[in-house]
């Protein structure tokens, strides 16, 4: 019995060797120190090509951007882009952070012949997934099958609205303006630099077709604008656009820039908007505004003013400060028919300063013939009447003699208000002989004269 349980003993490790696929049996070995062993992957590591399109065709030189999106548990650490399995470029986060999902846009310019292009995306615990598509470059059908086909995306827009130069918009002959539409991605692709806009009806109206749209991600708004110029013949023009996948197809709503060019010149009659002056009524010494609006349907606009008449642009205005009631003519041309408006500002006289009103009798002073005092002196009756103005008053007499000389003065103070009459003597130092004329002033405080006299001295 324990020689039977010794032979099962030994025979066992025997039969589990056996047990075990393959030529040699290693035995699993396990870390020293778990702090040191890899974190363990949690997932996989996915990969999605949203453009280009599988079985895409494209023109040799052409430089197209391979649009990826990436997922991996612990973030991609980079993307990777080869064609033919030869490694094109390299992308990684902004950062060198590992990020998920990582969006990533990378270029190649294509060769002649059929291509299998592969993204490969690394996760930050080395966990690595790819994708590929085929694309013909220069014609030929494809003849090799793409590792993985992911599902094609759909293009597709939506039009939000014109941002600027709307349906019926008014450009003069050769004026350059840019159009502008405001267009979201309602589709699942992703518009890329191989997307553009194409014109497909009513000429470009100057502006390049097929032209670049910018890179727009599904479901985001973006403007797309056009440089166009306004033709030099009169009329109306419709421009119509639409967007152009990258193999050719148009998508999306037609896009319609749609101008009018007037006819320039005139023919007919002018037609003045407006002309008036504000305010209408002034007085004398102020300003009023003569204002005009726009006039259509004409070659030249003149304003014709006292000062004559001069070119205008409409509309406009001119300030004014007409002394008197004045009317101004707005006369607008057209191949020698003329029309003409009228614009009438009155202008009143200021009211006359309230006058002062006079004193309810005058100062007056009447001087009388000298008479002989003895000598050197001579006696001049005075009769004055002083109204009291700026009193207290005086009289001042002065004496002159044939060659005018100041031969003799005298003066009476703080006469009295009211019609008096006095006598004064004035001495003639030479002789009253000498005082051939004498004149007399009522002179208020201040010593201003108020009225003089002259009266006749010794003869």
């Amino acid at each position: 019995m324990n020689k039977l349980l010794t032979l099962v003993l030994l025979f066992l490790p025997t039969l589990f060797v056996s047990l075990v696929p393959g030529d040699t049996y290693a035995a699993p070995s396990f870390p020293r120190d778990s702090r040191t062993a890899l974190p363990l992957q949690v997932g996989g590591t996915t990969v999605v090509i949203q453009n280009p399109v599988n079985g895409m065709s494209f023109q040799t030189g052409q430089t197209i951007g391979i649009a990826s999106t990436s997922n991996a548990a612990g973030g991609v650490a980079f993307v990777q882009l080869f064609v033919d399995n030869v490694a094109i470029t390299t992308s990684s986060p902004d950062g060198g952070v590992p990020i998920s999902p990582y969006f990533v846009v990378q270029y190649w310019t294509t060769t002649p012949g059929n291509h299998t292009i592969t993204v490969k995306a690394t996760s930050s615990q080395g966990v690595a997934g790819q994708s590929s598509i085929f694309v013909t470059v220069g014609g030929g059908p494809p003849t090799v099958s793409p590792t993985r086909t992911p599902n094609p995306c759909v293009v597709a827009a939506r039009f939000i609205g014109d941002v600027t130069i709307p349906p019926g918009s008014v450009i003069q002959p050769g004026t350059t303006f840019q159009k502008t539409w405001q267009v979201q991605n309602t589709g699942s692709c992703i518009w890329i630099n191989t997307y553009t806009i194409q014109n497909i009806r009513g000429g470009t109206l100057g502006a390049t077709s097929p032209s670049p749209i910018p890179f727009t991600q599904p479901n985001q708004t973006v403007n797309i604008t056009l440089n166009m110029v306004a033709p030099q013949q009169p009329g109306t023009y419709t421009s119509v656009w639409q967007l152009r996948a990258p193999n050719g197809v148009l998508f999306g709503p037609q896009l319609t820039a749609q101008i009018q060019v007037p006819q320039t010149g005139c023919n007919g009659v002018p037609q003045v908007t407006s002309f008036y002056a504000s305010p209408s009524t002034i007085r004398q010494g102020q300003s009023t505004t003569l204002i005009w609006g726009p006039v259509y349907n004409s070659d030249q606009v003149k304003l014709q003013t006292p000062a004559g008449s001069s070119p205008v642009q409409a509309p406009g205005q001119n300030v004014l400060s007409p002394l008197v009631t004045t009317s101004y003519i707005l006369t607008a041309f057209c191949q020698g028919q003329r029309v003409d408006t009228v614009a009438t500002v009155n202008v009143s006289n200021p009211p006359p300063p309230t006058p002062t009103p006079p004193p309810q009798q005058q100062n007056s002073i009447f001087l009388s013939p000298a008479q002989f005092a003895g000598v050197g002196a001579v006696n001049v009756p005075v009769q004055y009447f002083y109204n009291n103005q700026s009193a207290p008053g005086q009289i001042q007499l002065t004496a002159f003699n044939n060659f005018g000389q100041v031969v003799g003065n005298a003066a009476v103070g703080a006469i009295p208000y009211s019609p008096q009459f006095t006598t004064v003597t004035v001495s003639v130092p030479s002789g009253y002989q000498n005082a051939v004329q004498i004149q007399g002033c009522l002179v208020d405080r201040t010593g201003n004269p108020l009225i003089c006299s002259v009266g006749l001295g010794i003869r």
